[in-house]
């Protein structure tokens, strides 16, 4: 299938928007798929309930609530149950999922797939073959806690903030 990605926004700004709704309250079994006009997301509210939640995040909606959220900057959320891989981690979906898209982004990659497995995330997406920008190369990845902490340390080195540690 072949769609116009969005132009306006990177993944960096977007993904950080969808893991801060997903840390708004507890969230297991996340799956996030590009689609031709943002994400859908779908997430369960509990690991012992089969009903999961899905939620649509067209681009237009991302590029408002990038602009909303960055207004509420500086504001402490409560602090919440994150589920599964994310209790491990200080800050939960959004601190992973801004420093996701920034390699994304880097990466020129296209049709992100993100799911929440046994094992991390398995992170798939299309990028730009190295010889031939006209052509692309499906890659993937299982990244695990180690994996997770090296990218999360990178991000806040960029900001020139110490990272937390991760929860053991």
């Amino acid at each position: 299938m072949e769609f116009e990605p969005r132009t306006e926004i990177g993944y960096e700004k977007g993904l950080r928007v969808i893991g801060r709704f997903l840390d708004s309250e507890p969230s297991y079994h996340v799956s996030v798929l590009e689609i031709a006009d943002g994400f859908a997301v779908r997430s369960h509210g509990s690991v012992d309930r089969a009903e999961g939640r899905s939620q649509h995040f067209p681009w237009e909606r991302l590029r408002d609530l990038v602009i909303f959220q960055a207004a509420g900057r500086g504001v402490r959320s409560r602090r919440r149950k994150l589920g599964e891989v994310w209790d491990k981690f200080p800050n939960g979906h959004e601190d992973f999922f801004r420093a996701l898209g920034h390699e994304l982004d880097a990466e020129q990659a296209r049709s992100l797939s993100l799911d929440e497995i046994p094992q991390g995330i398995a992170v798939s997406y299309m990028r730009p073959k190295d010889n031939d920008r006209g052509s692309f190369e499906k890659y993937h990845t299982v990244m695990g806690r180690d994996e997770i902490t090296t990218l999360l340390e990178a991000a806040q080195a960029r900001r020139g903030q110490s990272p937390e540690p991760a929860a053991v």
